[in-house]
């Protein structure tokens, strides 16, 4: 009877560890989750092989208004050929156009936040993978160095 007893205490000891071992594997690791995804995206984007592309980006930061009101990009094998304000259909007259991103660009950045940032929040589109807003705290000890990136509405041009 003990040994009857003793093999049930055995099988379900085997079976709670089977079960909690599980448990722990399906557990995300956050950083390496958020590499993934960011890897996945990148290999997206790079499929699509778009080298002449616009979009639209803005930035929400303590920064100057050029750099916070709404443009649109024009990248042109892969180098940024023109920004446009969009509020007034003009070119900025404090920021040269080298000073905006390329969406290869955006994914740099947002590699370099995984990696450094206190902070951050990455979210990508569904259809090409780009990053749509980066999001970025980089010190925990530092006020006002939040920065959000968005980018939408982005076309081939070839």
């Amino acid at each position: 009877m003990k040994t009857l007893f003793f093999a049930k205490h055995i099988y379900i000891l085997k079976n709670m560890f089977i079960i909690l071992s599980l448990f722990f594997i399906s557990c995300d690791n956050e950083p390496d989750s958020d590499l993934i995804k960011w890897q996945k995206n990148w290999n997206i984007w790079n499929e699509n092989k778009l080298s002449d592309y616009s979009f639209n980006f803005r930035a929400s930061c303590f920064c100057i208004d050029e750099w916070i009101s709404e443009v649109k990009v024009t990248v042109s094998n892969d180098n940024i050929s023109k920004v446009i304000l969009i509020k007034n259909n003009s070119s900025p007259t404090k920021l040269e156009p080298e000073q905006w991103f390329t969406i290869n660009q955006l994914f740099d950045y947002a590699k370099n936040a995984l990696e450094q940032a206190y902070k951050y929040d990455i979210k990508y589109d569904t259809s090409f993978g780009y990053p749509k807003e980066v999001s970025i705290d980089w010190s925990e000890d530092i006020a006002d160095d939040e920065v959000i990136y968005y980018s939408e509405n982005l076309i081939g041009l070839k």
